[in-house]
């Protein structure tokens, strides 16, 4: 091939660099590619980038692709790519290791805070299966060590890649063209200065023990990754393969002082559960004469009864505040070039994966509601301590923790299986194709031990009456200290979770050249891809009977089976446009067009298409934008998961001696006039609801819109400033207990009122089974999230080395949700707020410098997450008295993190890498339960101080 050293291969240079912004540069990124002949190279092949399938020397996606590159992971210490990832300002901070309770238990990824069902998530350009019932592509398949970059694409690329994508793409590139033999042996580890005076007081008040001083190393990860590659028949194929593994261990919350107590819901005191290790006791009689605030009765020492709360429990310190989990990953690649018309090619990847939760003892939970009369020998002197009338019968809910028996702890295993094989090639001079299958498999098996089975947990109260289940042991709560490990052995069960999920397509594609142009583009061509995919998901999920009715005292709800399948068969076309070039100040303007039609077995046709443009002009200078229609269609759960009760985490605005709601606001809500001012709060923040699928649902649709500008004004230096806005209509999804509950108190809507089912003895929502909310998912309401995107590098000569800065950041204009079509008096917009349904900060960063001279190299990176602020989302009350501890009254100070590290070489075939992420030990914010989802923290924040890790690369 003869070298084109023309202005369309600087052109394109240009374009690619400035579309897709490197936050890392490696170390030798700005030596140039050389010749044998010692000149610069200049050959340029058809490129392809995430966005588009078109093959184009003169067309690139019109669409914003940020990038990071596999230093990146390496600077940072990243052994696990979710922990970076998402880390980046276009996607929602979540961390699936320091995620216990209620944890999906796998990693995934949500661009813009729509939800992972909403981020079309690809490995080398293909999709991947669903990691569980929560949906979102399981990411622990994906290996660090194995990373070429990562691609996020901003916008819905329906039109390209089929539903799912609605806020973009995020695009796993996976190295297989790897040369030699590589090992990578890695050690990592947390320490913290346990120094928070202020959640020490706390504690101090409560007697809670906690830790002081320095942490020392814990939490402590270890990662080994092998990797080969190797050229194959003079250079027509290439085979690879690679062996990772990682273990971390468990960080549990009493290892960290700011985490050793559960702060209650304003955030002010350690709060706790009423289900504690000296049973707590709600006593109504017929006239409710203990229908009050607090805990109707508990017993002292010598066995008399007293009014009152006498133990809350702690229940934060027994958690895991990291899981401990062990992973395998395998994989292989192999590439042939039989000839120039037949490329055959095939990808493996295997996972084994083993996790665990383990959460504070089961327990009574008030769940029973026991009938008595004072008469009972059960109850000894209570009515007469109590001062209750012995001729009423009795209603007593008893609260009491299993700490004879120990923690609730669940191991899941996870095996997850990929095939991607198929073959490309040219048709002729202008056309190729390119045909592939995919066929990806998760089996996930958890089994869970020591929660308590609630259909014994009754009999054994009553002192096992004759009936009782076999083996049973009275539980003596009755008397001071009368319950026996052998009673709460006999109440524990084992729980049976298999969940699988699999995915099967097919995909097959020509693209090429028109060879006819418009008479204005300079003799530029147009580009087509043309082609046809059919795919199939299937989610089969099953419990134990025990599990599936429900009978787990702290399950929360019933687990009921869920099997389905989707099936979806589409034909979709692409064209590249030239339309400009050299004229004027414009060196050259294309359109990029799209359009997918799909038609679901379950929901019908959808059309989807795109219409993007990008323009170059003065050389240095480019603006792009394009308008997407996306779609995503109903999951298998959101279409047939039956109906089941489970928990929400809120607040009960009616509940407590001084309710935030007046008194005509609760009556709304179901309180009667005799229950306001008593009605019992939940200590833990969790309420009951009804959640299920809808074998009814219709596809959700989406209008995204960006535009750009992008430049390089000086040598060096890149800067792209892009703004994007995606409309949700249609939108599946439940209104939201919370805003249930608040709508309906501030409105009176009967949409929302009838939806509400008080305790009609008590007036909770939390207390048995028969207090809760209906939320089930629907087609309802609309959501828009508008925001700008900036990526500017720099790059220079500096003390006989090189320099790079950089900086990735986005700011948020607008997150609205409109829960209810057509009600604007639920409309809520989450920019620059904290609250139960949102964590929106305004503006978020991530920059790096990095110099880099001989053999060694330093990076200095600085992460940033906005202030917050916090107002009720629906009623836009400032409850900071009773909702939130602030740092400053009434939201969250802006946080920077500082991380440090440095590159050396050791020799020409070692590589010594070592560093510290959150330099300066800042600690995570503390907030009250309702909002917390890590421990007393909000997600996204660094949550176990310092990271110290090394890492040792030695290639042959």
């Amino acid at each position: 091939m003869i070298p084109n050293t023309s202005k369309l291969r600087d052109a394109i240079v240009l374009s690619l660099a400035l579309t897709t912004p490197i936050l890392v540069i490696p170390t030798n990124a700005q030596a140039q590619e050389t010749s044998p002949s010692g000149q610069a190279a200049t050959d340029l092949d058809a490129v392809t980038v995430t966005g588009t399938r078109i093959q184009s020397q003169t067309v690139t996606a019109s669409s914003p692709v940020a990038e990071i590159d596999r230093e990146e992971f390496k600077v940072t210490g990243t052994t696990r790519v979710e922990d970076l990832v998402n880390q980046m300002p276009q996607l929602t901070p979540y961390f699936d290791s320091f995620a216990n309770n209620g944890a999906t238990g796998y990693p995934t990824a949500s661009l813009r805070g729509l939800g992972n069902d909403r981020t079309l998530t690809l490995i080398n350009g293909q999709r991947a299966q669903a990691g569980g019932t929560s949906g979102g592509v399981d990411l622990s398949q994906v290996p660090a060590g194995l990373i070429k970059r990562v691609d996020i694409l901003t916008g819905g690329a329906s039109a390209v890649y089929g539903a799912d994508a609605v806020a973009g793409v995020v695009n796993f590139v996976i190295d297989d063209a790897f040369e030699g033999f590589q090992v990578n042996l890695g050690y990592s580890g947390f320490q913290h200065d346990n120094d928070n005076g202020y959640i020490q007081g706390l504690m101090d008040k409560r007697g809670f023990r906690y830790p002081t001083g320095n942490s020392g190393l814990d939490g402590k990860s270890r990662n080994i990754d092998l990797i080969w590659g190797s050229s194959l028949a003079e250079g027509l194929g290439h085979a690879s393969a690679w062996l990772t593994w990682r273990r971390n261990d468990a960080l549990f919350q009493g290892e960290r002082d700011y985490s050793s107590c559960a702060l209650n819901a304003s955030g002010k005191a350690c709060g706790g559960s009423g289900t504690a290790g000296r049973p707590n006791f709600y006593v109504f009689d017929a006239a409710d004469t203990l229908a009050q605030y607090g805990f109707g009765a508990h017993l002292n020492p010598n066995g008399s009864w007293a009014p009152g709360t006498d133990d809350v429990y702690n229940y934060a310190p027994i958690n895991y505040y990291q899981r401990p989990e062990d992973r395998l990953n395998f994989g292989a690649s192999l590439k042939l070039e039989v000839n120039q018309h037949f490329r055959p090619f095939v990808d493996l990847m295997f996972t084994h994966r083993t996790t665990s939760t383990q959460i504070a003892e089961s327990g009574t939970f008030f769940a029973q509601d026991l009938s008595l009369r004072c008469s009972d020998p059960l109850l000894g002197t209570m009515c007469a301590d109590l001062g209750l009338d012995a001729s009423e019968p009795l209603t007593i809910n008893v609260g009491k923790r299993n700490v004879e028996g120990g923690p609730r702890f669940w191991d899941a295993k996870d095996d997850a299986y990929r095939v991607v094989t198929g073959a490309e090639g040219a048709i002729n001079g202008n056309w190729s194709y390119n045909v592939s299958g995919v066929f990806g498999r998760t089996d996930r098996t958890a089994v869970g031990v020591n929660d308590f089975l609630s259909d014994r947990v009754e009999e054994a109260l009553l002192g096992c009456p004759a009936g009782s289940f076999r083996g049973c042991v009275p539980y003596n709560v009755w008397s001071p200290g009368g319950v026996t490990r052998a009673a709460a052995d006999t109440l524990a069960g084992v729980s049976t979770e298999v969940t699988e999920t699999s995915l099967t397509g097919v995909n097959g594609y020509v693209s090429g050249d028109l060879g006819v142009g418009l008479p204005w583009a300079g003799g530029d061509t147009i580009s087509l891809v043309s082609g046809a995919e059919w795919r199939r998901e299937e989610l089969h999920y099953r419990a134990d009977s025990n599990s599936e009715a429900g009978n787990f005292a702290g399950s929360g709800g019933t687990s009921p089976p869920i099997s389905g399948q989707i099936e979806v068969k589409e034909l979709f076309a692409e064209a590249a446009l030239p339309v400009l070039k050299e004229v004027g100040i414009v060196d050259r303007l294309n359109l990029d067009l799209g359009y997918r039609y799909s038609d679901y077995d379950r929901s019908g046709s959808a059309s989807t298409y795109k219409l993007g443009f990008g323009g170059d002009f003065l050389e240095h200078y480019k603006v792009r934008g394009g308008y997407n229609r996306a779609i995503r269609a109903p999951g298998i759960v959101e279409l047939f998961s039956p109906l089941s009760l489970g928990l929400f985490s809120g607040t009960d605005g009616c509940a407590g001696t001084s309710p935030v709601f007046s008194l005509v606001e609760c009556q709304r809500t179901g309180v009667t006039t005799a229950q306001y001012g008593k009605i019992p709060d939940s200590p833990a923040g969790q309420y009951n609801n009804f959640t299920g699928g809808d074998p009814t649902l219709t596809p959700e649709e989406a209008d995204t819109y960006t535009l750009g500008f992008v430049a390089s004004p000086l040598k060096g230096l890149d800067i792209a400033l892009d703004y994007f806005d995606i409309r949700i209509d249609n939108r599946i999804d439940s209104v939201g207990a919370q805003n249930i509950l608040n709508g309906c108190a501030t409105s009176g809507t009967p949409f929302l009122c009838d939806r509400i089912h008080r305790n009609p003895a008590s007036g909770d929502l939390w207390l048995g089974s028969t207090g809760y909310i209906d939320n089930q998912r629907a087609n309802i309401g609309h959501q828009q999230v508008r925001g700008l995107d900036l990526n500017a590098s720099y790059r220079w000569e500096m003390f006989g080395g090189r320099a790079m800065a950089s900086i990735v950041g986005t700011r948020e204009l607008e997150s609205t949700v409109k829960p209810l079509p057509g009600v604007d008096a639920f409309d809520y917009d989450c920019t620059g707020l904290i609250s139960i349904a949102c964590q929106n900060p305004k503006w978020r960063h991530i920059a790096n410098f990095r110099y880099s001279r001989d053999a060694w190299s330093v990076n200095l990176r600085w992460r940033y997450y906005g202030s917050l602020d916090y107002r009720d989302e629906l009623t836009g009350k400032d409850l900071t008295t009773d909702q939130l501890l602030v740092s400053r009254g009434n939201g969250i100070d802006a946080y920077s993190w500082f991380d440090l590290s440095g590159t050396f070489q050791l020799g020409s075939m070692a590589e010594w890498t070592v560093g510290i992420n959150n330099l300066f030990d800042r600690a995570p914010p503390m907030v009250g339960n309702t909002l917390a989802e890590n421990a007393n923290a909000p997600r996204g924040y660094d949550q176990a101080g310092r990271y110290l890790f090394t890492s040792v690369n030695l290639k042959f």
